[in-house]
Order: C-alpha cells, then sequence, then structure tokens
C-alpha cells in the first residue's frame, strides 16, 4: 500500500450516516472474524472471543499453558469502580482480579471431560478466596466450551467470535487427531506469572556458574563437577530461603484451609517478577490437589476428627460445574449455543455449608501413587493414603537436591522406575537394611512386585537393619549420576575394570555431622506422623535453617555462589527483539496516538506482542525443520520440493510452513497476518460487540491501534495476500487487505465514527463545574498527544502567527478518509490469477498440465 495523503480539508465521516448503517448491519458484523482453533496463537476463548491467545507458555501431564490477553479489561464488568481502582486491584469481589495479560490452562487432548480441569479451577477458586493474597495465582474465569452444535461447525472450534461459533474454517486431519476437541474444551484463566518457576531458576543459576567456570579456565566448579558437567546446585543460604521461607509457608497456609498440594515439586513454585527485587513465589498447579475435609453428613468424614476454620466446601465446586448456557447473541448466530464461564459465581463472603463445618476424611486402606517420583514421600510409594505429611516430606527432598544438587533415586526416576525410587528411600529412612540382602543374589521386595538383584545398591555399601543413611541425600548430582551408570555397567559387562566409570567423591557436606542431623531429625519427625496428625511447621523451619548455622566457608572447593535473582536473558531476549529492524506491521509509521492520562494507556505492552510473534515465527520454523527431514525420509527431497510451496514467507520462514496451511477461509486468512494485527483486530471487533461497557475514548485508542498501520502502514502482499505467487506490487487486488479495511471501519460504526467530542477531550471545566484560581472556568484538556512530522505538527495559522496544532479529530477523519480510498482503489483493480500447483513429490513448480501430458 503506497502512502496516500489528502488534503487538509478532510471532511469527517457522516455520523447520521454511520449510525444507520450499524443498525442495519450490527447482526453481520457480528460474523465477520473467523479464527484459528484454541489454543493456537492468534485464537480466542471465552464469550465473545473475551481472551486472546498469544502462544505457549509451558506443557504438563494434564493441561497446557497459554498466555492471553483480556480483551475485557477496559470494559466495565460487575461493581463500576473508577477505572484507577480496578487498576490498582482495589475493590472486593471479581473487580480486583481483572488484569490485563492472563493465562489460560487447558486440557490436553486425552484428558478432555476427564474431569481434572474441573477439580482444579475448583481448588485455584477456593485458595484465591481463603488464603491471604500472594500465595496463589488469582482466580479470573472458567470457560467451558463445547464445539457449536451445527453441522457445519469445525471440531477443532473453540474461540468466542461469532464466525467460530458458527463454525467457519475447518482444520486439517492431523489437528483434529492431535487436538481431539469435538467436545469442545475447558479453561482456567487465572493470573498471569511473568517469573520462572524454581526448576528454570536453579537451571538458569547453574548454566550461569558453569559459563563463569569456562570463561575462568576449568577447576572444580561450583557444584563439585568435574569439567564439561553443569552444577545442579544452589547455595546453602540459597536452598534455605526457597524452602523455609518460600515453600514452607505456602504448603502450611494450604494445609490450615484443609487442602493436600499432592505434587510438591520446584517448577510449581513460581516467581511473580523478573527483577533482581522480586523474590516472591506462588504456588500453583492444583491438578492432584485434594481436600482432606468433607461435609460432616458425608459418608467418608470421620466424626471423631471435626474440623474448624475455613475448608473446601461443596459451594466452591458447583460455582465452577453450574455454568449456563449463554444466549445472549443466538438471534444473531443461528441459534448457535455455547457454554460459558459469564455466570461463575465469585464467591467473597463465606459460603454457608463452609460455616457448618466439615470433618477430616477417613484414611482409605489403599491408595493409587500420586505425585513426582523424585519427589514423592515414602509412604506415598507404600500406598498410604495422602495427608499433610506427605506435603512436607516431599518438601524435604526437594530441600536437599536443592542444597546438594540431586537426590540418590535421581536417575531412577528420571527413568520412570517408581520401585528402585521406593527402595532407596527406604534405606535412606533406615526402613530396608543390609539384612534385606544376606543370604541370596536375588531378593523380592515384601509386595513381590520386585526383584532386587544387579544394578541396585552394594549390599555392602547398605547400612544394617535399623540405621539410615542420611549422609546420601548429600552426596551430590554427580556421585548419584556416576554410580548409577557404575551399576548399569556391572549389569551388562560385569565387574571389569576397563568398562568401570570412575566414580567420585561425595560433597564435603555429607561429612558435616549436624547437617546429617539436622536431616535425620526431620525425616524421623514426618515418618513418624499418622494420616490426622499436622506436622511441627516450627520444627521443620528449624531444621532446615539449621544449615545455616554451620554454612561450608568461602574457601570450600565446592562453594557456590547465590542466585542472581535477576532474570538478564528475559530482558536481553526482550532487548534484542526491541531493537531488531523485525518485520512488523507498524515499523513504517510516523503516527502515534498517545493517551495523556496514565490511566488511559494499555497495560499491555507493544513489545510483548512483538515478542509473542517472534515466538510464533520460532516455531513455524522448528517445524518446517522437521517436515524437511520428515520429506527427505519419505521421498529424498525437501519438503519445498515435496509438493509444498517453496515461497519465502514472514521473516524467511518457508511458505511450507504458512500459518494457515492447516485451515481455510478467513482464519486462514488471518493467521497469515502478523499476530500484533491479529490482536488489534480481536480487541476492536470485542469493543465493538460490547460497546456499551467501554468509553469511547478507550474504544478510540484501541481502533487507532487498527486503523494506523493500515492507513499508513505497508501491506505485504507477498506474504500476508492467499497463495504462493503474488508479489509486492503486482497490481492485483489484494482480498486480505479489502477485508481488513472493512472490519476496521465497521468496528467504528457502533461509536458512531468516534464523532463524540468526549473521544478527545476531557469534560470542561463549565461541565464539571471547576474554576481555577482566578475564578475562571478551566478550559478543556485533550486525552490524546498525537505524534506525526506529516499531520499533527502541521500548524493552522493565521497570518504569521500559529494558531493552534491540527485538532486530533481532524487526524481521526484523516485516517476514515485514507481506509475508504484505498478501499475504493483495491475495489478498482483486478482479481489476481491462481497460483501454480504442484501436486506429489515432484518438481517445484511442476503444473497439472506437466503431470497429464
Amino acid at each position: 500500500m503506497s502512502s496516500i495523503e489528502p488534503s487538509l480539508s478532510a471532511i469527517p465521516p457522516n455520523s447520521n450516516t454511520m449510525q444507520s448503517s450499524f443498525q442495519q448491519s450490527s447482526s453481520t458484523f457480528l460474523s465477520r472474524s473467523a479464527h484459528a482453533p484454541f489454543p493456537e496463537a492468534g485464537s480466542v476463548i471465552g464469550p465473545d472471543g473475551r481472551y486472546f491467545c498469544l502462544g505457549k507458555l509451558g506443557k504438563g501431564t494434564f493441561c497446557s499453558i497459554h498466555k492471553c490477553v483480556d480483551l475485557s479489561f477496559s470494559h466495565t464488568i460487575g461493581q463500576n469502580l473508577d477505572r484507577r481502582q480496578q487498576q490498582n486491584g482495589e475493590g472486593s469481589g471479581r473487580d480486583r482480579r481483572r488484569q490485563r495479560i492472563v493465562a489460560a490452562k487447558a486440557e490436553l487432548a486425552n484428558f478432555v471431560d476427564s474431569g481434572v480441569i474441573d477439580g482444579e479451577a475448583a481448588v485455584l477458586k477456593f485458595l484465591d478466596f481463603s488464603l491471604p493474597n500472594g500465595m496463589v495465582p488469582t482466580f479470573v474465569d472458567y470457560v467451558r466450551q463445547p464445539a457449536p452444535l451445527t453441522e457445519s461447525a469445525s471440531p477443532l472450534v473453540a474461540g468466542g467470535s461469532a464466525s467460530n461459533i458458527l463454525g467457519m474454517g475447518e482444520a486439517s486431519n492431523v489437528e483434529k487427531a492431535t487436538n481431539n476437541t469435538n467436545g469442545g474444551i475447558s479453561a482456567i484463566i487465572m493470573e498471569y506469572l511473568p517469573g520462572e518457576d524454581m526448576h528454570l531458576l536453579r537451571d538458569r543459576h547453574c548454566q550461569s556458574i558453569a559459563a563463569m567456570e569456562k570463561s575462568a579456565g576449568g577447576g572444580n566448579s561450583a557444584g563439585g563437577s568435574s569439567a564439561g558437567a553443569v552444577p545442579r546446585r544452589v547455595s546453602v543460604e540459597d536452598a534455605v530461603y526457597l524452602v523455609a521461607d518460600v515453600m514452607l509457608p505456602l504448603l502450611k497456609a494450604m494445609h490450615e484451609v484443609g487442602m493436600v498440594h499432592r505434587d510438591v515439586k520446584p517448577s510449581n513454585v513460581v516467581r511473580t517478577g523478573t527483577t533482581a527485587s522480586d523474590r516472591k513465589f506462588k504456588i500453583v498447579d492444583f491438578g492432584l490437589s485434594k481436600s482432606f475435609v468433607v461435609p460432616k453428613d458425608s459418608t467418608f468424614a470421620d466424626p471423631q476428627r471435626p474440623w474448624k476454620g475455613r475448608w473446601m466446601s461443596p459451594s466452591f465446586s458447583s460455582s465452577i460445574t453450574n455454568t449456563t448456557k449463554n444466549t445472549n447473541f443466538s438471534n444473531h448466530l443461528n441459534s448457535a449455543v455455547y457454554e460459558s464461564s459469564s455466570t461463575v459465581t465469585f464467591i467473597d463472603e463465606e459460603p454457608k455449608d463452609m460455616l457448618r463445618g466439615g470433618c477430616i476424611r477417613l484414611e482409605r486402606d489403599c491408595a493409587e501413587f500420586r505425585g513426582t517420583s523424585m519427589y514423592a514421600s515414602l509412604r506415598v510409594h507404600q500406598g498410604k493414603d495422602h495427608c499433610p505429611r506427605d506435603d512436607i516430606w516431599g518438601l524435604l527432598y526437594v530441600f536437599c537436591d536443592l542444597v546438594s544438587g540431586g537426590l540418590p533415586w535421581m536417575s531412577h526416576a528420571a527413568a520412570r522406575d517408581r520401585d528402585r525410587c521406593q527402595i532407596l528411600k527406604e534405606i535412606v529412612l533406615g526402613e530396608r537394611g543390609r539384612d534385606d540382602w544376606s543370604g541370596a543374589d536375588r531378593v523380592r521386595t515384601a509386595d513381590s512386585k520386585h526383584v532386587i538383584g544387579v544394578g541396585d545398591p552394594n549390599p555392602d555399601l547398605v547400612p544394617k537393619n535399623g540405621e539410615d543413611a542420611m549422609e546420601w541425600l548429600l552426596f551430590g548430582s554427580e556421585y548419584h549420576t556416576a554410580m548409577y551408570k557404575r551399576d548399569l555397567m556391572i549389569r551388562f559387562h560385569g565387574e571389569k575394570a576397563e568398562y568401570l566409570p570412575t566414580v567420585p567423591e561425595p560433597l564435603e557436606m555429607a561429612k558435616n555431622e549436624h547437617y546429617v542431623q539436622c536431616l535425620r531429625r526431620a525425616f524421623r519427625h514426618v515418618a513418624s506422623l499418622g494420616f490426622v496428625e499436622m506436622p511441627d511447621y516450627k520444627l521443620i523451619e528449624e531444621c532446615i535453617r539449621g544449615f545455616c548455622k554451620d554454612p561450608p566457608t568461602a574457601n570450600d572447593q565446592h562453594h557456590v555462589p547465590p542466585i542472581d535473582w535477576k532474570d538478564r536473558r528475559t530482558n536481553k531476549r526482550r532487548r534484542i527483539l526491541t531493537s531488531q529492524s523485525s518485520r512488523t506491521i507498524n515499523e513504517t509509521l510516523d503516527v502515534a496516538w498517545n493517551p495523556m492520562d496514565e490511566v488511559d494507556v494499555d497495560p499491555l505492552d507493544e513489545s510483548t506482542l512483538n515478542e509473542a510473534e517472534h515466538d510464533r515465527r520460532a516455531a513455524l520454523e522448528v517445524a518446517a525443520a522437521v517436515l524437511d527431514e520428515e520429506a527427505r525420509g519419505i521421498g529424498g527431497v525437501p519438503a519445498s520440493s515435496a509438493g509444498i510451496s517453496s515461497a519465502n514467507n514472514h521473516a524467511g520462514v518457508p511458505a511450507s510452513l504458512d500459518p494457515g496451511v492447516s485451515l481455510s477461509g478467513e482464519a486462514a486468512d488471518l493467521a497469515r497476518i502478523p499476530l500484533q494485527m491479529q490482536f488489534h483486530l480481536s480487541q476492536v471487533e470485542y469493543n465493538a460487540l460490547h460497546h456499551e461497557t467501554i468509553p469511547m475514548h478507550l474504544a478510540l485508542r484501541d481502533w487507532m491501534a487498527l486503523a494506523i498501520p493500515l492507513a499508513h502502514g505497508k501491506w505485504d502482499a507477498a506474504n500476508w495476500e492467499r497463495g504462493n505467487h503474488r508479489t509486492q506490487d503486482d497490481g492485483y487486488r489484494n482480498e486480505v487487505y479489502m477485508s481488513m479495511l472493512q472490519k476496521c471501519l465497521d468496528a467504528a460504526e457502533p461509536f458512531n465514527g468516534f464523532t463524540d467530542v468526549r473521544c478527545y477531550y476531557y469534560p470542561s471545566g463549565e461541565e464539571l463545574g471547576h474554576h481555577n484560581a482566578t475564578g475562571q472556568v478551566a478550559h478543556k484538556r485533550r486525552r490524546v498527544n498525537i505524534s506525526s512530522p506529516n499531520i499533527s505538527e502541521i500548524p493552522i495559522t493565521t497570518g504569521e502567527s500559529v494558531v493552534e496544532t491540527e485538532s486530533p479529530l481532524v487526524v481521526v477523519s484523516r485516517v476514515f478518509f485514507l481506509l475508504r480510498l484505498a478501499l475504493d482503489l483495491e475495489r478498482g483493480k483486478n482479481f489476481a490469477p491462481p497460483p501454480k500447483l504442484s501436486f506429489g513429490f515432484g518438481r517445484p513448480g511442476m503444473t497439472l498440465g506437466a503431470l497429464t501430458s
């Protein structure tokens, strides 16, 4: 698109015409945009597409987590609080949950309708209500969206826009099999935590230590590792802080409201920020969490163990599962009905059934294993019912892992050998001794499920029955890894010295009797607890802090530097992405529409959108490499020659990885344009659907973020239009561009073309009754600051004196003029010819005629 500048006499939009146009076409406007299926980047989920997906954050056993933007952030929902109160989290109830960036935790295909996500949503909602602020992510919403009921609907559709609900856009068979969302999708919408989890924090810290060791010329690393190995330890002080000051209070708070986490591990505790001063964490992932308190009248209740205090009463679960059908727009959507969380009850006072009290649940005779083998308590391995004791037991394993860098069963846990993990944990605690190996080379365990033989701990190294091996917990990761490899070599090659690796010495801290006694005291305490007994949290804290009373000296060969809390990699990555001349829709723009009041500034930074687009393109490049490898393995040619377009896409990404390749229609068109523009389109369409709940000047702010790039930016027809044959200046009609122009114009109709003066100026002093010190009425003040060498700085003069700069209303009128002009110019062009087709694994560019001749 060429830059077109009209004269200064640009005519503002006709308000009467626009108003009648909206009244006539509002029903068609609701069905304008289709998106990729959630949770693809650029997709939407929730009522009317309330949450826009920026990309994936991570993946767990049952769910995947995605970074999303709440499009309703600027809208008035619930109580009518001042926007400053909403932005600062003031007020009560739902208003304090308003956040621009949120996280969406969605079910994986294999667990759709399993009830796991429902249970986790109820637990998070209860904990958010019950615990002090800053312990768990804020519960924002819960979305349960079945697939549309129309026959033509794509089974992958999970978005909230009208086109999604109508089923516009089919997905590929591969995606159907992968996502398996025929039954719809459920997602928890919660607070987004920008920091790293404790596992990644430890990894980053240890990698930086290894890098410093390498640059310094080697020697023993801080973790006691040999050259080339990355240590896994953190300093004693940091380990004590992370466990005693962070994780222990979080677990204690959960236990005090009748909840057990059942999956305690470093990756389930996440930092709330990335700067050096951000050292707070929140506990996450409640997919396995469970209440050990039940109603008094339950058949599982122990009447001898009444519970006093807060507990997760049935009200919390019912408020999650009892969603109702939303039919607000059914007249415009061909009666397509979907479920949403817009009716989820937000509980701000204790429910009546909670006040009636509960009882501790009866202990089960046998319970299935739940948790992670690395950190699960010995009692969980032994089939005991999970209780607070087991959370604290696992916490002690986490501490030993952090402070020493590994656990005796770390390699067995990585190999998913749960039985050997149990045996080693029994040895460490002293519940399995040397006599269990005497008299036989192969001895079965008590439950006859596992045979002890070659590759297990050497009986000569196992303590006598009744003695523990607590020092093993402090031997270090390098020792445990070497012993595991040595056992494997013995299993396959026998005890031939030339094959056996050298086992390093254990860490010096394993010889520190004070450390060992602290661990012995803590583990013996939790091992002595029954199902209904609460741990002595003060005792556990004293044992952990006991490590600081006799810390390693600075000249210790295994001294570990403290953690650098500033996440330099994340900040550096953002700086690089910001400074790079990456291809974004805004790179050629000279116009900026900036609100004057800080409260009116969108908290979503543009760098966040740029980063999300970069990640999306990086994922496409990885997928392109995989496709090429698969194609070479099948036909001996790269994917670009295997009947797939070889034209270049954004940022050099092969067109074989066109984001819209598995979609069709409008969803495919939108997937090709940059994520930044997809977001701005979704935002203005959401605003138009809910034009009565957003201040008009904020709607204009969002609209200009889309309109300015379309009016003044450069449209990349080669990459954003359909087919693989377009060039930048081929002179043909750009149909996707035309569609975007029309969508942008339509989105302004509900706001009467933004002709209201309140879009541009704050109410005058005369309207508000305000006067200045001299008694005169205060003048109107602009809401926006416009920066443009071509527009706002052109003065309107009278004679030789400058009267004023161009008004915001004229600037907006100019944008409207450019949008309509560009649309008219595109309509006057000819349609582009169809692209060349290639089939099978033939030569690139081979046409149908060549194949049939």
